[in-house]
């Protein structure tokens, strides 16, 4: 079984932070080998929990770990429910051309940068 988008991220993260499997492991509060499984892509991801602590671990959003492992963050759950133009968004995100993703990306970040002020 080819390595999973999930299993290539979850090793470069912890080459670049020189964290073995074992130490991983350990800290996460799983078994060693599971980490080597899910890194070979012999083995789904982990649940939520287990992710969160991973990317607590590994030094990166919880939320990039857990889209990479092909699950939807549970904030984002929420969002998505207590929010009624979030799914109206989402029904038409898939036809936005580039130029309209660019230009709500330049709004985010026009957002982010007035809060930082």
């Amino acid at each position: 079984m080819a390595m999973s988008g999930f299993g290539e991220l979850l090793r470069s993260l912890r080459k670049q932070n020189k964290v073995t499997q074992r130490q991983l492991a350990t800290l996460v509060g799983i078994d060693f080998t599971y980490i080597s499984k899910i890194e070979s892509g012999t083995m789904d991801p982990p649940a939520e929990d287990k992710i969160i602590r991973m990317a607590e671990v590994l030094r990166v959003e919880p939320e990039e770990l857990i889209l990479a492992a092909k699950k939807v963050p549970t904030t984002f759950q929420k969002l998505i429910t207590e929010n009624s133009d979030v799914p109206i968004f989402l029904r038409k995100a898939s036809e936005l051309s580039p130029a309209q993703w660019e230009k709500i990306k330049e709004i985010i970040q026009g957002e982010e940068e007035d809060e930082n002020k």
